[in-house]
C-alpha cells in the first residue's frame, strides 16, 4: 500500500540539472567521446550502396554467363605420338584383339604419348639435397 509520501515522490519526477551544470559536464566530456560514424557503417546502412553492390554483383554474373569460356585448345599430337599409337594398334590386332579393343588401346597410347615429357629425375641432385 502506498501512502501519500510515496505517491508524491513517484509523481514528482526527476529534477533536471541547471543549464550551467549541463554545459560544464558536456564541455568536460566531449573530448573523451569521439563520434563513431565509420565509413563501413555508412556504406552498410545506406540503401544506395547496398543496391549498387547487388547491381554490380548481378552484372558480373551476367557478364560471365554471356561471355562464356572459350573452348580449350589442344595441340594436335606430334608425329612420334601418332606413329606410336599406330604401332600399338597394329601390334594389338596382330595379337588377336578385336578391332574395338585395339582402337581403344591405341587411343590410350596416343593420349599417353601426347603428354608433355616430364623432366628426368636427377638422383644425384635429389640425394645431395636430402643430405643438407
Amino acid at each position: 500500500m502506498m501512502d501519500d509520501i510515496e505517491r508524491q515522490l513517484l509523481d514528482g519526477g526527476r529534477p533536471e540539472p541547471g543549464r550551467d551544470v549541463r554545459a560544464r559536464v558536456l564541455a568536460a566530456a566531449m573530448p573523451l567521446v569521439r563520434r563513431d560514424d565509420s565509413r563501413l557503417d555508412r556504406v552498410w546502412f545506406s540503401r544506395t550502396w547496398r543496391t549498387a553492390g547487388a547491381t554490380v554483383f548481378v552484372a558480373l554474373v551476367v557478364t560471365e554467363m554471356l561471355s562464356g569460356s572459350p573452348a580449350p585448345t589442344v595441340a594436335p599430337p606430334g608425329r612420334a605420338a601418332l606413329e606410336t599409337a599406330q604401332a600399338v594398334e597394329t601390334a594389338a590386332r596382330d595379337a588377336g584383339l578385336p578391332a574395338a579393343q585395339a582402337s581403344a588401346l591405341a587411343a590410350r597410347a596416343l593420349a599417353i604419348a601426347s603428354q608433355p615429357a616430364a623432366a628426368p629425375l636427377n638422383v644425384d641432385a635429389l640425394l645431395q639435397g636430402s643430405m643438407r
